[in-house]
């Protein structure tokens, strides 16, 4: 087959990229081929990079189909391992629908699968930080030019969901531009590092400077969706409510939305209001588990006493956020019993006092003994256990202690008693509600 002169002018033209070999790249021999020495890297992006890595914020990536380029661009400038938390390539339907927890769609290139993934790569990076810490989950979802005959469009999505707000693109590449496969992904690539820009709360091009920095050809077409910015903490509280999202992360900075995180040990409350004693304890257990990170759990509701009202916890996280201290909301229709806080913090160490405990253990909340047996045992396996401080009781003035609890054999290992002598605070919201210190 004979080729046009304009297309082998276009093939000869300078490139800022490494031509590759005249086939169809695997994703890893994408990487390689992608992976050109910094003197190579176009300026524009090595700049806009270096600026990415001057922000706080951490990023995780994953990458389908296309925008692979991105990853070693990201990687290959200097200051990588202060942004980048984690890259997923998942390329097979099989690989994909793991990522994102047996979650299936019709197309893998779709708006709806590169925000599921984009959603998924968020709820990892705040997994992997402390919290407290801007993240973002960047993806890019696309269907490239290939070696077999392929109906529709050649198209590329991305996605960006992070503490910054969130945002899309999708653009469909012109198939009659003299473009291959290799020059489609880099323009892919180029879009995904414009989103992280963004995601990062750098300034980035719009209209036509923007395709030119994305060096698009005429016939191509760039659609962005509105950005939303990051929730208020009203906001979350209300898809709270809803049941839209299961966790509201406050206390220091920016809400974080819909990204619970295991393996920390959390302080449950009401904290109506916080006090001294509260930290004291957590302050104990920390020194208890010096591995874990430490933070404050108020469910907006519990079993016993229903719902706040959205005012009525915008009051008390105040305490938290004048005090710089981390607060997790939960929804009482989700974890109002330990077994479900189990589900949503699975690895997780819960700092409970001694009256706690005995509800813990007490069969009504459960309907029955046995049940309350089988739904503890869940706990552990989730990884999930207790540490218990005891308490004053103010009509005997006998200090109840942990060991005294009636626990089961069986579910012994899954208690740890705080030491009297690492903790004793003889004092309780109640009391300082009584005299008006709320």
């Amino acid at each position: 087959m004979r080729l046009s002169q304009a297309y082998r002018a276009s093939c000869l033209a300078p490139k800022p990229y490494p031509a590759p070999k005249p086939r169809l790249l695997h994703t890893a021999a994408w990487i390689r081929a992608a992976a050109v020495r910094p003197d190579t890297l176009d300026p524009e992006v090595d700049e806009v990079i270096k600026a990415i890595h001057a922000t706080p914020t951490r990023l995780a990536l994953t990458v389908t189909g296309g925008g692979v380029q991105a990853i070693s661009w990201l990687l290959g400038v200097p200051g990588a391992s202060r942004t980048v938390l984690d890259v997923q390539v998942p390329y097979s339907p099989t690989a994909l629908k793991s990522l994102l927890g047996g979650q299936a769609f019709a197309s893998a290139s779709s708006p709806d699968s590169v925000a599921a993934l984009s959603q998924a790569a968020f709820q990892r990076a705040a997994s992997l930080t402390a919290l407290g810490t801007p993240v973002a989950g960047l993806a890019c979802s696309a269907a490239l030019g290939t070696d077999r005959v392929r109906r529709g469009e050649d198209r590329v999505y991305i996605a960006a969901h992070g503490t910054g707000g969130r945002a899309s693109f999708s653009l469909v590449l012109d198939k009659a531009a003299p473009r291959p496969r290799w020059a489609q992904d880099a323009v892919a690539s180029r879009l995904l590092i414009h989103a992280a820009a963004l995601s990062c709360g750098l300034p980035v091009p719009e209209g036509d400077l923007a395709r030119r920095w994305l060096r698009l050809e005429p016939g191509d077409v760039l659609e962005s969706g509105r950005p939303q910015p990051p929730p208020t903490l009203r906001q979350a509280l209300q898809s709270l409510g809803r049941g839209e999202i299961t966790s509201v992360e406050a206390g220091l900075g920016p809400v974080t939305a819909g990204a619970p995180r295991g393996g920390r040990l959390y302080l449950p409350g009401s904290f109506n209001p916080l006090h001294a004693g509260h930290t004291a304890m957590l302050q104990a257990a920390q020194s208890l588990c010096p591995q874990l990170e430490g933070c404050y759990e108020l469910s907006t509701g519990n079993a016993d006493k229903g719902l706040l009202l959205v005012e009525e916890v915008e009051r008390r996280v105040r305490h938290f956020e004048e005090a710089r201290l981390p607060v997790v909301l939960t929804q009482v229709g989700l974890a109002p019993l330990y077994a479900q806080k189990a589900r949503l913090f699975p690895g997780s160490v819960f700092v409970i006092g001694y009256d706690t405990a005995i509800r813990l253990l007490d069969p009504k909340y459960y309907g029955s003994r046995e049940d309350m047996l089988l739904q503890l045992d869940r706990l552990g396996t989730s990884g999930c256990s207790f540490l218990v401080a005891g308490r004053l009781d103010t009509q005997t003035q006998q200090f109840m202690r942990p060991e005294d609890l009636a626990v089961p054999p069986q579910l012994k290992p899954l208690f740890r008693s705080i030491p009297e002598s690492l903790f004793r605070a003889d004092i309780s919201s109640t009391q300082l509600r009584a005299q008006g210190a709320c």
